[in-house]
Order: structure tokens, then sequence, then C-alpha cells
């Protein structure tokens, strides 16, 4: 991920909630958010599992980030 915005974790104070650019996307139109923990020396750990509790703070995050709007279409 080509990270654009990053947020501490109210749910785990150690990790990061980030938004940016998805990595495997072929183009840069292409969005994701991550839910980032960090290992022994550092660095951002890969992986895909997201604790269930981060995600209402994910949301909020994209959509105060202009990433996802609710609204009806």
């Amino acid at each position: 991920m080509q990270v654009a915005h990053s947020e501490p974790s109210k749910t785990h104070p150690e990790c990061e909630i980030r938004l940016g650019v998805s990595s495997w996307a072929e183009d840069n139109n292409t969005h994701s958010v991550k839910f980032t923990w960090f290992s022994k020396d550092g660095r951002a750990a890969r992986g895909g599992e997201v604790p269930v509790e981060a995600l209402p703070q994910m949301l909020d995050f994209a959509i105060r980030r202009g990433y996802v709007n609710l609204a009806c279409e």
C-alpha cells in the first residue's frame, strides 16, 4: 500500500489504521484500508486479518477522508 493517511488504532494503540492506494491494484484508482501492526523491528507487518473491533474505526476513517460515501445513489 502507498500510504496516504494513517491514525493510531483506538482499539489497539500499538497499531495503526492506514488508507491509501492498494499495492495489488493495476491502476492508482483502487484504494484500500489496512489495519497495520508492527514487527519486533518496527516494520509494518504483512497480513490479511483485521480485528472485528477495529472495523468501525476503519470505516469511520475512510468516510472522514472521503474514500467512502454512504449516500444512496
